[in-house]
């Protein structure tokens, strides 16, 4: 009974708040087949430059949001910004004309993962790298967070795009999280709820929508849910004022979508990952925080959501616990149907559909999807926010700065993702315009061994070293820190920078001076020269608690099995 009534007080509000709209801004869907009724709520995956696979589906109407990404293995070079771009724009053009096709006409949520810091994947869109969420956080500015998110959805709208998957609300409690890291805005729940407001509050403010994840956060997790379901037992009161206050704080500020984890919360349901728990996604979001806007699901296609019968069980059982809009990733809609229809009656519900359907278009009301008037464009200022980010965030985390002699030899030594390997060569024109002649070694997340003895010679044979470690979440990766310790042990007086993880400083005990960068951006690196120059004072503060000493990375304990997969 409980439920029931749920369902009929939301479908009653959004009937009145669509009936004080204006004369056909929203369509009616008395008329809508059930196929139309599920096509409206299904999220796909479709990679840039890949779309012709969804065309026939989007052209039925059996399509109501993209999340736009790139095939793993293509575009991964650095560079070519422009024509990745256009190859993204060209995608997001075919999808909105197939979409004008359709029998209903009903414009497409599409939605990009645009973060900073450890996911790089916009860039392999062309967007344009973003300061990460705890670079921000570390600034502690909430004007320039939020002019930031608003130069972020001019971005996405330069390129036909009008939904954000973000920003990350989880509060990164724990040091060894190995999937959020510098995507939060931190340890502090206060704080996160505070730059979080600011973050979607600029992309609202320009019609894109904001889905803040991973609720009810995934923050302390010591697993990843791209491979299993992360377990939490953490106490029902530690939940709430640490981990769900900030997505309790976002619905009363106006969040306008809401993402579910596939973590599981003992103290909130003891059998299911939130995607999968009427308690965490009906009755603790909609019933007690009150949330009445949309909620999408993290990919159904991820190790945490795997099921029996494979991603259309995934989707059946997202939309009992209460889930607007499940994503069904790569999965066809039209191999989707036969089975979830024949759920209805039995384990599914159409009114409880079609309010889901009602809140999906209300929500495309608020961005301006029926609205045809051209979006105005306002000045491009993103670089200038992001640089100003890096001079207020960048954090001076352990020792003194001490600058090179005038026309000292430099050696610097950084590791990142091939894909910011230009970005980390604005630290080497900096040094050199000052009159400084600089070695520089370049190696990959993971190098090989022959860049050991590149950077032991470059080390070797200059006056002053810098070492770019680039840690993405809680702990190093093996190769990279063979080389490191090993500079380190020849060079003592060099310079660590913390590329992106702060939480590598806990494993170079050794190096005396260590500066935290919370990302691997051409600002950053731009900042932390004019810093070892003495040009400049580091400004930010850290937005975590470092632990005393290196803890331990993963226990098999942390992961909930899953079923393997069957069937569509």
């Amino acid at each position: 009974m409980k439920r029931i009534l749920l369902v009929l007080g939301c479908l009653f509000g959004c009937l009145l708040a669509c009936g004080q709209l204006r004369a056909g801004q929203i369509p009616d869907i008395s008329d809508w087949s059930i196929e139309e009724i599920f096509g409206q709520t299904f999220v796909v995956r479709v990679d840039a430059g890949r779309q012709e696979f969804m065309k026939t589906a989007v052209e039925q109407g059996l399509v109501g949001a993209v999340l736009i990404k790139r095939f793993e293995g293509e575009g991964l070079e650095d560079g070519h910004a422009a024509q990745k771009r256009e190859l993204t724009r060209q995608t997001v053009e075919d999808l909105r004309a197939w979409a004008a096709k359709s029998p209903r006409k009903i414009p497409l949520i599409i939605a990009f993962d645009y973060e900073g810091g450890s996911v790089v994947s916009p860039m392999y869109l062309g967007l344009k790298q973003m300061p990460s969420n705890m670079l921000l956080s570390a600034a502690a500015d909430k004007g320039l967070v939020k002019r930031m998110f608003v130069q972020a959805a001019q971005e996405v709208l330069s390129l036909g795009g009008n939904a954000v998957y973000a920003p990350d609300l989880d509060v990164n409690t724990n040091p060894v999280n190995p999937i959020i890291g510098t995507r939060s805005f931190g340890q502090f729940p206060q704080e996160t709820a505070r730059l979080g407001t600011a973050a979607f509050k600029g992309l609202q403010s320009r019609g894109v929508a904001a889905f803040v994840k991973h609720f009810p956060g995934h923050g302390d997790t010591q697993a990843d849910s791209h491979l299993g379901i992360p377990r939490m037992d953490l106490p029902l009161e530690e939940l709430k004022s640490q981990h769900i206050a900030p997505f309790a704080s976002a619905v009363k500020k106006g969040i306008w979508g809401v993402m579910s984890s596939h973590v599981l919360y003992s103290a909130l349901d003891p059998k299911n990952p939130s995607t999968f728990s009427y308690p965490v996604l009906t009755d603790l979001l909609r019933g007690e925080l009150g949330f009445e806007g949309v909620t999408v699901t993290d990919s159904l296609d991820m190790g945490g959501a795997q099921k029996e019968h494979g991603v259309a069980q995934a989707a059946e059982e997202a939309y009992i616990a209460g889930a607007d809009m499940p994503m069904i990733s790569r999965n066809d809609p039209r191999e989707m149907l036969p089975y979830l229809t024949s759920r209805l009656g039995i384990t599914l519900d159409e009114l409880s559909l079609r309010a889901s359907v009602q809140r999906i278009l209300k929500l495309k009301e608020k961005m301006g999807l029926f609205d045809q008037q051209d979006d105005r464009p306002q000045a491009d200022k993103f670089a200038q926010y992001a640089l100003e980010a890096s001079r207020k965030g960048l954090t001076l985390v352990r020792g003194t700065l001490t600058p090179p002699a005038e026309g000292a030899d430099i050696c610097t030594v950084v590791f990142s993702e091939p894909i910011t390997h230009s970005q980390t060569l604005a630290l080497d024109d900096v040094l050199r315009r000052t009159g400084h002649s600089v070695q520089s070694v370049r190696g990959d997340y993971t190098p090989g061994e022959e860049l050991l003895s590149q950077a032991l010679s470059c080390a070797k044979n200059s006056q002053f070293v810098i070492i770019g470690s680039t840690q993405k979440y809680g702990t190093p990766d093996e190769a990279q820190k063979k080389i490191i310790d090993a500079v380190l042990a020849q060079r003592p007086d060099a310079v660590l920078l913390s590329v992106l993880s702060p939480y590598d400083a806990v494993y170079y005990p050794q190096a005396k001076t260590v500066l935290a960068l919370y990302g691997a951006t051409a600002e950053s690196f731009r900042t932390a020269a004019e810093i070892l120059l003495g040009q400049r004072k580091p400004k930010g503060r850290l937005p975590v608690v470092l632990p005393d000493a290196p803890l331990q990375a993963y226990k098999q304990t942390d992961i909930v099995d899953a079923p393997e997969t069957k069937g569509p």
